[in-house]
């Protein structure tokens, strides 16, 4: 029996990432309340329906709009803890390899030239931790295959369109993006048949992709909350925690970072391509490029998601190049070729095995669990019985919420909590005015505070609370008079804990 190479890297690709401890999701904020509700799903055999996890906000009505891909979650986390969930996020990032692949064989008669294009737009995807959004990435990819296959003369394509909107709006709500960008192709093909004064090509082409974009919308209905997922999707899209910045992956794109510098080389390689190739590119893909790579520069997230979509556009522009002729084309063909199953299952075997024993002596998961989460510091409040109503950071609020079983003041759901309660708290660290009326309206009996954030000091000063452990990224306070058998520590500046970690 023999298979092709694109199969063995996709194959590798997966034994590779499975492993992977920092895959499994434990260093993202969100991963813990995502597995967690998934558990609850299927412990109880029904979704929420209002907050059970902060004090703040008991009781307030809640949708969990993304419950299928938490669902997955729990499934994976109840089967195989930390392995299962790893394993999910290789399964979703190796089958979005596959679908990008897919779409770029639609373009590319060269497997190896498909598999290329496929693998250098989603590279930044291979490192991402489990969460529901890995499903956006597989619907993108999904979607990219069926209009590449409906443009290349598949007309029967677009019926794949509504199942595939039916289930994506049940897994993360990142079929919004999915959906407007359907119907942003569908205009541009429109705009250009227009141009063109091209009536025929308008009809045949432009006027399917409204109605699949039409079936598509209503097919997202077939979701618990019917128009209530749409509602979900704007009410997050209307945060100004997330147009601000203040979320890391919801900032603006900058070539700095990882994210940012594979969407650069992305969008660059596409610009190369289409000024180089031996066919002009149409209309509607100049137009296309120009919206994803204006998109993808307004937030890293959206980055991610733009680069998927880039796939069938790096394809059709570098079919048509002399580099393609050069490394993929003629004599170059012998190289897409394949290879018996059993030195693929022997290449498989040998990087399972490998990134196996690496998994077992990295160590960068855990020191940055240590500098991130509060890791140390719930060891310490278990170990003492520190309980009761806590004030903490949102970053902190879903390990909290997953170690110690207790409710938090607040988490990462800032669809729940919104962009005041957020604010609010951010200010208070920073010790803006009105930080003592914000801690005695809330009054909590625990407060775990950021290493840096200046409340420390403000807090300690107050006599009504006192440190008693000072871990490597938070410090515990209690009120004062409680837990008299701790004794009060004496907290580092700020700039001295700093240097003690750099020079660590």
């Amino acid at each position: 029996m023999m298979v092709s190479i694109p199969f063995i890297v996709l194959a590798c690709l997966f034994a590779y990432r499975a492993p992977s401890l920092a895959g499994a999701g434990i260093t993202d904020p969100d991963y813990y309340w995502h597995v967690g509700y998934g558990e609850w799903i299927l412990n109880h055999g029904s979704l929420p329906t209002e907050d059970f996890w902060s004090w703040t906000f008991d009781g307030h009505a809640y949708r969990l709009t993304q419950w299928l891909g938490e669902v997955c979650m729990g499934l994976a986390n109840q089967a195989a803890g930390l392995t299962g969930t790893s394993m999910l996020a290789a399964l979703l990032v190796s089958l979005t390899m596959a679908a990008s692949y897919r779409a770029a064989c639609c373009y590319l008669d060269n497997r190896l030239a498909a598999l290329a294009v496929a693998i250098g737009c989603n590279s930044a995807l291979i490192s991402l931790a489990c969460r529901p959004h890995q499903f956006t990435h597989l619907g993108l990819a999904a979607l990219t295959w069926i209009l590449a296959a409906y443009q290349t003369g598949n007309r029967r394509a677009l019926y794949w369109l509504p199942p595939l909107f039916a289930l994506w709006v049940n897994l993360h709500g990142g079929y919004a993006f999915g959906l407007t960008y359907l119907g942003m192709m569908a205009t541009f093909v429109s705009i250009e048949a227009y141009m063109q004064r091209d009536m025929a090509r308008l009809r045949a082409s432009a006027v399917p992709l409204f109605i699949a974009t039409s079936v598509s919308l209503l097919a997202t209905l077939l979701n618990p909350y019917g128009w209530g997922a749409w509602q979900y999707a704007i009410q997050i899209a209307a945060l100004k925690s997330s147009s601000a910045g203040i979320v890391d992956e919801w900032a603006a794109t900058s070539i700095k970072t990882d994210a940012g510098l594979s969407f650069f080389l992305v969008t660059s390689a596409v610009a190369a391509a289409m000024s180089a190739t031996k066919q002009r590119p149409s209309i509607s893909q100049v137009l296309t490029v120009l919206a994803l790579g204006a998109i993808g520069w307004s937030a890293v997230r959206l980055s991610l998601m733009a680069t998927v979509l880039m796939v069938p556009l790096l394809a059709a522009a570098v079919r048509g190049t002399a580099f393609y002729d050069l490394a993929f084309a003629g004599e170059a063909r012998r190289y897409d070729r394949t290879v018996h199953i059993a030195i693929a299952l022997g290449a498989i075997a040998l990087v399972f095995t490998a990134s196996l024993g690496l998994s077992k002596i990295e160590r960068t998961t855990a020191q940055y669990m240590a500098t991130k989460f509060p890791v140390e510091e719930v060891a310490f409040m278990k170990a003492h019985a520190i309980a009761g109503k806590i004030l903490n950071t949102p970053e902190s609020g879903g390990y909290l919420i997953r170690q110690l079983g207790t409710r938090v003041s607040i988490d990462t759901r800032l669809d729940l909590y919104g962009d005041r309660a957020l604010f609010e708290l951010l200010f208070a660290m920073r010790g803006d005015a009105g930080w003592k009326e914000y801690i005695a309206r809330l009054d909590p009996d625990v407060v775990l505070l950021n290493n840096p954030s200046p409340l420390r000091y403000l807090l300690a000063d107050s006599g009504e609370y006192r440190a008693v452990f000072e871990g490597p990224a938070y410090t515990v306070f209690v009120r004062q008079g409680q837990y008299s058998n701790l004794p009060t520590v004496q907290m580092k500046p700020t700039n001295r804990a700093i240097l003690d970690q750099l020079t660590s």
